[in-house]
């Protein structure tokens, strides 16, 4: 079977006008169906010849063999692709006006309809045009209660107070005295569908004549790489299908059954984080540096011609390749505002969207600084999985850039973002070269496939964290699973 999400590799081929017309101004619906037009075309039968031009056609007349019978492959993929994407985008944008404006005044004391307008005029808010009207993305709240001091002073319910920095600023003191820190961890993770998503799967199963739903799912694990060492596999809800090698790009477990009542796949698991500080101007770099991770990588790391002169004007009159990446981290840490995003699965060309648009999250900003370093000539490569800390993980992705003779260091755009939004310049400093002890890493590569691949579109195509969940070959994405993470242990190694 073909896995549907190769097609995002074409995905730059981009729409005939009117679907893209059509897209911009969200009438999905009529875009979906011109595309599904597109895909049914049999180009033989309208490829320009006597019965397209509504005439006989010669006696002893035969039709010379199309190249392209059923179009152009690229362009299909694209097609399948956008179409999905169509289909997803009224669940990513949901708000109105109205409805964004009583939702902020839920949460935020004094809030008004003009202060509203102030800040979508500011750009503060995601948003998009979903069947001609203006609607604002899901997380719009949360974006601006976390970027904006105002607003979160005037919360009605205030956030728990935490000692996060405190606790940042005494590790990197740690870091820069003795060299490196580490903590053992261990975190148990799980995924289910939602008893909706099953009930309706099951209904389907049985209008077919099957009496069970075939269901995967698959978990992030812990990867093997340089910051990971002592990991084990404590226990799992149930065998799995199969476990992918310590070394995979996207590292997961993944189970199969067919299922006549809802359950939850789960993983148990530990690991020691050890993170290395380094400081990428602390020494000289050599003359000569390696090519390895400098192409582009389609959809998303795409040497356009505005990332092209971003990189010249950044990195204009430097040589060495550890002041270019500096300028690179300063460019997307000083300047990107951080906005909670809708599914990746919905972007285009992330890299240039967030450059021009100068907003993104963690794995946007992260994505960008990697596509600026490998115009530039610098390797950097993608990592993700969870930020870690004492009773809480989350989803967190950042990126990793060579300079020898030093090797592999980190650079945590998102982070670095949020501590020049604190005034913090110490913090800044410290995520360009090395990270904390708060992590799990289960990818070391952006867009990878799965070990066994899913073959239906995935939630996130590009990144694997919380997990993904087909049922009878059809992938499962935003309430259709739930998903949880739970630290069971967090100590520092003395």
């Amino acid at each position: 079977m073909y896995d549907l999400n190769e097609c995002i590799r074409s995905l730059n081929v981009g729409l005939p006008d009117d679907i893209a017309r059509l897209k911009a101004a969200g009438y999905y619906q009529e875009a979906i169906a011109r595309i599904d037009r597109l895909l049914a075309e049999d180009w033989t039968k309208t490829q320009n010849g006597p019965a397209s031009n509504g005439i006989a056609p010669p006696e002893g007349y035969v039709p010379p063999e199309n190249p392209t019978p059923h179009g152009v492959d690229a362009l299909r993929e694209a097609l399948t692709v956008q179409k999905e994407i169509m289909r997803r985008l009224p669940g990513e944008y949901c708000w109105t006006e109205a409805e964004a404006i009583a939702r902020m005044q839920e949460r935020v004391k004094d809030f008004t309809a003009e202060e509203f307008k102030k800040l979508d005029w500011e750009g503060r808010m995601d948003w998009r045009f979903v069947e001609g009207e203006k609607r604002y993305q899901a997380r719009f709240a949360e974006t601006l209660l976390a970027t904006h001091a105002d607003l979160a002073a005037r919360k009605l319910t205030p956030d728990a107070p935490n000692n996060k920095n405190q606790e940042r600023h005494r590790l990197h003191e740690k870091m820069e005295r003795e060299g490196s820190a580490s903590a053992d961890i261990t975190l148990r993770t799980s995924i289910r569908m939602s008893d909706e998503a099953f009930a309706a799967a099951l209904e389907k199963a049985r209008a077919e004549g099957r009496d069970a739903v075939h269901v995967r799912a698959w978990l992030a694990l812990p990867a093997a790489c340089p910051s990971q060492s002592h990991i084990t596999l404590d226990r799992f809800t149930e065998t799995p299908a199969h476990i992918a090698a310590e070394d995979a790009p996207q590292r997961t477990v993944c189970w199969e059954a067919d299922l006549t009542e809802n359950r939850t796949f789960g993983a148990e698991y530990s690991y020691r984080e050890t993170t290395v500080y380094a400081d990428p101007l602390s020494f000289t770099p050599d003359p000569e540096q390696p090519d390895l991770y400098t192409g582009e990588e389609a959809p998303h790391i795409v040497f356009t011609p505005y990332l092209r002169a971003l990189a010249a004007q950044l990195t204009e009159g430097i040589t060495s390749p550890a002041e270019k990446a500096k300028r690179i981290y300063d460019y997307v840490t000083l300047n990107v505002r951080y906005h909670f995003q809708p599914s990746y699965f919905v972007h285009e060309s992330i890299a240039e969207n967030c450059a021009r648009s100068r907003r993104g999250d963690c794995g946007i900003m992260a994505l960008t600084f990697i596509t600026l370093c490998r115009i530039a000539g610098i390797p950097a490569r993608w990592e993700s999985g969870f930020a870690v800390a004492p009773g809480d993980a989350g989803c967190h992705d950042w990126a990793r850039f060579y300079v020898a003779p030093k090797g592999w260091m980190y650079a945590d755009c998102s982070y670095g973002a949020s501590m020049a939004r604190r005034g913090d310049e110490v913090l800044r400093r410290h995520y360009f070269g090395s990270l904390d002890t708060g992590r799990m890493v289960a990818n070391s590569a952006f867009e990878a496939p799965f070990d066994p691949p899913m073959l239906g579109f995935r939630s996130d195509p590009y990144d694997n964290q919380s997990g993904e969940m087909e049922a009878d070959g059809v992938g499962l994405y935003g309430d259709d699973t739930v998903t949880t993470k739970e630290v069971l242990k967090f100590e520092e190694v003395e």
